[in-house]
């Protein structure tokens, strides 16, 4: 929710396009993500695989996020010219990156 709150507030004052904005939103979600993964498996036990589910998941949170990095840095290198294109892609990756924690949270039983 602040994360919105900001990136509407850094649309509508700062010189950057929206293209702009919405690339670095996308990255942020994907940061916050690796970060909600971290906080979850300090505090909750998934039976007793715990360490080898955190290791996966926290692979596959860094996975999504270096995609995400891959497209803001190379996109006209992968022939992607559109700025629009570039943002949506690293916004859905974002996206993307923070259903996997929730997605573990309901399969936990919401604990």
């Amino acid at each position: 929710m602040a994360l919105a709150f900001f990136a509407l507030l850094e649309a509508a004052f700062s010189s950057k396009g929206i293209w702009a904005v919405l690339t670095e939103s996308g990255l942020d979600l994907c940061r916050i993500s690796i970060g909600i993964v971290g906080a979850m498996f300090l505090d909750v036990q998934l039976r007793a695989a715990a360490g080898t589910w955190a290791a996966g998941v926290l692979l596959l949170e860094l996975m999504i996020a270096a995609g995400a990095m891959l497209f803001k840095n190379r996109a006209t290198d992968m022939g992607i010219v559109q700025k629009s294109t570039q943002a949506c892609s690293i916004l859905f990756l974002g996206l993307v990156s923070m259903v996997v924690p929730a997605i573990m949270i309901v399969l936990n039983g919401g604990h």
